[in-house]
């Protein structure tokens, strides 16, 4: 039995296959190739089935192809994973090679490499090609032409074949990948397999750096804003404590790498940083949460350090992930390049607007930028933060402005906010079921994976502890708009 490859593509590219360099092809029929065009269709089907032994991902109906080539890496790191880049620019090459994506093809290596697929199925099965594959002839370059009267599909193309549970269409909640270094190779030797002018990527140098196993990647949850004094460093530290109560090993990562002082917020002043945890890898083994509190790395000690770790970053990221069950990352008010490493590798994040007129324009400003950037905007949930009676915005108001977008409201907690907070006391802050507190509870369970039925540990003022079990009858707070 030969292995199979799978093709992700929008489904106009399914249906017209010259928009992506196969004129008069019939994708359909190719028994060998796997057509999806949903991104969450396809890490679903290619997990689970270990036929597949190569993706090509031109893109699909519901995320960016760089964000869904880099998630099919980190699912299976035996797949080969070939992203179709076109008109590639320097940008998604470098976030390619961080991503471990094993090659970026230009439009005649992917008609290269797709012959030259088709031609192993047929000498493989004896069958005779489906219409007589011929590469590099007639016709634009790259394309793929049938020969004229030689028993090609007539007439019009049946609709594609699908993957059981494919769709259209659909929802992926998707991350991908961050700055890194590119290699690009010409004229490889046919019989390598690999196709020719393909970009490939070097491999990050792996010595001190224990293997992660790839079947456990960590729940990432990013909490940003498009302007500074939203909340961020509150939600964050408290979605830590909610997460690791939860019974979850998380870590509280300090991303605001200039100005973040959750390790303060969190109540531990000594917390490893990130540039420590850079310096030597070693300490990250000693990352661990303490009881009902998270795991907490902080941001670097001296300001001038925070480019040296945005170059490090993916590394680092792609190490802890392999170690918490949930990071929650606080982020910084000035939008950079570690908001996009954070972002494409999110299984979700909250995104927080104030009551501030100024702060929902900086969240659409924000939301330009990542469409700019290629960075999937279907993972965020946006929150009203402090809503109070006689506020000015509310999460219908928010969802409205963002055309529909899912909005929550977290509620205002009020001075007791400021004072425990700042005192570096957040447990005593949950204990006293402060209003912010219970809203964001109840956020944290809807987002949060497996939440349903576990059991909530809080810590009372008094050291003993309380226990809230969730489930289906639980009391939500907050409105959904």
């Amino acid at each position: 039995m030969t292995s199979s490859v799978a093709l992700c593509a929008d489904a106009e590219s399914i249906r017209r296959p010259d928009l992506i360099g196969l004129a008069g092809e019939n994708l359909a029929r190719q028994e060998w190739l796997r057509l999806f065009t949903s991104g969450e269709d396809a890490r679903r089907f290619l997990r689970g089935d270990r036929s597949v032994s190569e993706a090509w991902v031109a893109g699909c109906d519901d995320v960016e192809p760089i964000n869904l080539a880099a998630a099919l890496k980190r699912d299976r790191a035996d797949l080969r994973v070939c992203l179709l880049a076109f008109e590639g620019t320097g940008s998604l090459m470098s976030r390619a090679a961080a991503a471990g994506i094993d090659a970026s093809l230009t439009r005649q290596a992917f008609v290269d490499r797709y012959a030259q697929m088709k031609r192993k199925h047929v000498d493989a099965t004896g069958e005779g090609p489906r219409g007589g594959f011929v590469a590099g002839s007639e016709g634009a370059p790259g394309d793929v032409r049938w020969p004229p009267s030689d028993g090609g599909f007539q007439g019009r193309t049946p609709a594609p074949r699908l993957e059981r549970g494919s769709s259209a269409h659909g929802s992926w909640r998707g991350t991908g990948a961050g700055a890194g270094d590119l290699r690009c190779e010409e004229g490889v030797d046919a019989d390598r397999s690999e196709p020719r002018c393909a970009a490939r990527v070097a491999p990050a140098p792996a010595a001190g750096r224990p293997a992660v196993a790839a079947s456990r990647r960590a729940f990432v949850l990013p909490v940003v804003s498009g302007s500074g004094g939203a909340g961020k460093s509150t939600v964050s530290t408290l979605s830590a404590l909610f997460a690791q109560g939860l019974g979850y090993r998380t870590l509280l990562l300090d991303f605001d790498l200039r100005f973040g002082d959750v390790h303060e917020l969190s109540g531990v002043p000594n917390a490893l940083g990130v540039d420590e945890a850079l310096a030597a890898p070693a300490r990250i083994a000693s990352l661990a949460p303490d009881g009902l509190v998270p795991a907490v790395l902080a941001a670097p000690k001296r300001l001038e350090d925070a480019e040296a770790v945005v170059r490090e970053a993916p590394r680092l990221l792609d190490e802890l992930q392999g170690r918490f069950d949930v990071i929650v990352a606080n982020t910084g008010a000035s939008w950079a390049e570690e908001h996009a490493l954070l972002l494409e590798r999110c299984s979700k994040a909250l995104f927080l607007v104030d009551q501030r007129p100024s702060s929902l324009r900086a969240c659409r400003h924000a939301l330009e930028l990542c469409a700019r950037c290629g960075i999937a905007t279907g993972p965020f949930l946006f929150a009203a933060n402090r809503c109070a009676k006689g506020a000015p915005l509310t999460s219908i108001d928010v969802s409205c402005a963002l055309r529909g977008a899912a909005a929550v409201e977290l509620r205002e907690g009020g001075g007791e906010v400021e004072e425990l907070m700042g005192a570096g006391q957040p447990l005593d802050l949950i204990a006293a079921k402060n209003d912010l507190c219970t809203s964001l509870e109840h956020v944290l369970v809807d987002v949060l994976p497996g939440c349903e039925g576990r059991t909530l540990s809080v810590a009372e003022p008094s050291a003993g502890r309380a226990e809230r079990r969730f489930g289906r009858n639980r009391r939500r707070g907050g409105r959904r708009g």
